[in-house]
């Protein structure tokens, strides 16, 4: 079953943006680690069951002189905070292994994010990260033990998020069924009909639903890439 995983928020500065987001929502956080091979670093904001945000900032200010992702990452966050990306998670590696076959793309298990403690995360995903958000779209992951999901991890917080309730992503509902297949239908996603990527998250708590609304980022082709 496809289930929102997680979301990258990019902010000029790592710390301030994430202070700032937690100011205004009550929400959590903690040190998430850094991405070897990129100038980005994270910090973790939890929002209930095994979903989560990651604050993202490249924090090496040569990075972008040299690395594409990094001086991709660097212009969209130009102006402020922007959504860079969302991720979901399939339950099984057999469902991993069909979204790749249907796309006809690789499940790549290389290391992406570097702990505190010095572990490397490398959990399974299809299609490539960076291709999916650089469209405004979507990718999949597959996290077998569960126990180490960044959403787990304890953190203070003012409020107790108990997870997504919907998300509006640019784009209709036919561009993600023809993108994810027929089991989009099932995501709380509602559509706005702009340019594709992600532009608002509305969190569930006890007090009611927390919005957090920022502008989506600008994908470098149509939300239907035949690649």
């Amino acid at each position: 079953m496809l289930i929102i995983d997680r979301i990258s928020l990019g902010t000029q500065n790592l710390y301030e943006g994430t202070e700032r987001l937690c100011r205004e929502t009550g929400l959590g956080q903690y040190e998430g680690g850094w991405f070897p091979g990129l100038g980005i670093a994270n910090r973790i904001v939890p929002l209930g069951p095994d979903q989560y945000i990651e604050v993202e900032s490249v924090i090496d200010a040569y990075s972008p002189q040299h690395n594409p992702v990094d001086r991709w990452f660097y212009d969209q966050i130009a102006d402020g905070d922007v959504y860079i990306g969302w991720c979901l998670r399939v339950d099984t590696r057999e469902e991993l292994e069909a979204i790749a076959a249907r796309r006809g793309t690789e499940i790549l298990e290389t290391g992406i994010r570097k702990r505190t403690d010095g572990t490397m995360a490398a959990p399974a995903r299809t299609p490539d990260t960076v291709y999916c958000w650089q469209r405004g779209l979507p990718n999949v992951f597959h996290i077998p033990d569960m126990a180490t999901h960044p959403a787990r991890q304890p953190c203070e917080k003012a409020v107790n998020p108990q997870g997504i309730a919907w998300m509006e992503v640019g784009g209709a509902q036919e561009d993600m069924v023809h993108w994810l297949g027929d089991e989009a239908k099932n995501l709380p996603l509602t559509y706005n009909g702009e340019r594709a990527g992600l532009y608002a998250v509305a969190v569930d708590t006890p007090q009611g639903q927390i919005v957090i609304r920022r502008p989506a980022v600008t994908p470098w082709s149509n939300p239907r890439p035949t690649e």
